[in-house]
């Protein structure tokens, strides 16, 4: 529940200064960066192809489980761009490595905040599909750990 609230603070403090900021497009055509991606893949590469389609890929150790080892390739696609603010739907697949392995598909709803013109901070809530090694659907869950920093090139 803390985790939502936090979610939702964010949201609003961010609607709340691209309100009063200016409200530009930016160009995000060719931009890349790295930085951290979520808790599940924590390292992450993201690169927009137009300005408003983007594809990102993370690995890493799970940090709040150090015996699973998670990829994860998505596409963000831009539903509004108004600088400084990014709204973006980031549908995904994933692999996590430990006992089992386990494929997911997280649906997010993003937003990137660009705090300077290279260094971005993203917050994000969705759904997260986990599907068994025997590719049964196992649960869903309201997902809010997607919080993260870029840092594009």
């Amino acid at each position: 529940m803390k985790k939502i609230v936090l979610v939702l603070a964010v949201l609003a403090v961010v609607a709340g200064y691209s309100s009063v900021a200016s409200a530009q497009e930016v160009s995000l055509k060719g931009k890349m960066g790295i930085g951290y991606s979520n808790a599940g893949t924590p390292l992450g590469l993201k690169m927009w192809l137009s300005d408003s389609f983007g594809v990102d890929a993370s690995v890493g150790v799970n940090t709040a489980n150090a015996q699973v080892f998670g990829i994860q390739l998505g596409v963000d696609l831009v539903m509004a761009n108004k600088y400084p603010v990014i709204l973006e739907f980031r549908p995904a697949v994933g692999l996590d490595f430990g006992g089992v392995v386990n494929f997911s598909v997280p649906l997010m709803l993003n937003i990137e905040y660009f705090v300077t013109k290279n260094l971005s901070l993203s917050a994000g809530t969705g759904l997260l599909f986990q599907i068994t090694p025997a590719f049964v659907f196992s649960h869903c869950v309201v997902t809010t750990n997607n919080l993260g920093v870029i840092y594009y090139f």
